[in-house]
């Protein structure tokens, strides 16, 4: 059982206005875990959460009257399994929400949408290569994927349509080769279409609020090289994100604005790290 209490305000000194909310939430929660065998696993859990009204949104929603706090609750079943050589994962999930908040990008406001219902499947796995020959010693592969079908559930004109935002499938490839201290990375992610607002809209809208977001799936590829604890366990690492220079956008969502972001582009980086 956890038991939380938050308190947020905001002074606008422009304006010269003070808002502030408040929440208590009691949040129940019950994790089981069944050893099958020494590598395979069985698990079971619900519990409790909510989630307050964000920072720049306190105005917002004081101004709707509606400030009461995002409660779910989520049920999962699932199982795990590792052999040293496979390492897997997979889980069904039921997320029931009530009171969801809803950033309203057409008319500035922050209500709540109402209950929603999301439900689907995880599942990751990566598997060593090299215990299958000699040759591929050190190449590893990995991948996951999920599944989530985010339903409205609150009676009216947009009951049944999919939650703003959640796409209903994601999910990343990857291999990974890791010769003495040099790793190299190929990897890729990917997330199917998704929509901006609670009518689903399909056309985008003039000023780009609403309408229809494209999925998409970016490559990258990274190199790195550990220099060891003789020289204070220092990485390079040299690397590149979205390899094709492939166009994608999202829209904005609660920040204040409207309209598109475009995705990043092709990008070359650099990274260092040291241990002290």
């Amino acid at each position: 059982m956890r038991f939380e209490h938050i308190e947020s305000y905001q002074n606008n000194a422009i304006t010269g206005t003070h808002e502030e909310v408040s929440y208590n939430a009691p949040l129940p929660a019950l994790n089981v875990l069944y050893h099958l065998t020494d590598s395979w696993n069985l698990y079971a859990n619900t519990e409790g959460s909510f989630g307050t009204v964000q920072y720049s949104q306190t105005g917002k929603a004081v101004q709707s009257g509606n400030v009461e706090p995002e409660k779910a609750r989520t049920w999962e079943l699932g199982t795990r399994y590792d052999d040293g050589a496979l390492t897997a994962e997979m889980g069904l999930f039921l997320i029931n929400f009530n009171n969801q908040y809803d950033a309203n990008q057409t008319n500035d406001t922050v209500t709540a949408r109402g209950k929603t219902r999301h439900t689907g499947l995880e599942t990751q796995a990566r598997y060593d290569l090299g215990t299958l020959t000699p040759t591929l010693d050190n190449v590893s592969i990995y991948a996951s994927y999920a599944y989530v079908n985010a339903e409205i559930r609150e009676k009216g004109d947009t009951y049944g349509n999919l939650v703003p935002f959640s796409p209903k499938h994601k999910g990343t490839l990857g291999v990974d080769y890791k010769p003495g201290n040099w790793t190299f990375n190929l990897n890729s992610d990917f997330q199917s279409s998704q929509f901006a607002d609670n009518a689903n809209t399909v056309k985008e809208s003039a000023d780009g609020s609403t309408g229809r977001i494209p999925g998409f799936m970016l490559w990258g590829a990274r190199v790195a090289y550990d220099f060891g604890p003789q020289m204070a366990d220092l990485n390079l690492a040299f690397g590149v994100k979205n390899i094709f220079d492939q166009d994608y956008f999202i829209r904005s969502y609660d920040d204040n604005n409207k309209g598109i972001y475009a995705g990043q582009p092709r990008t070359l980086y650099m990274q260092g790290s040291l241990k002290f």
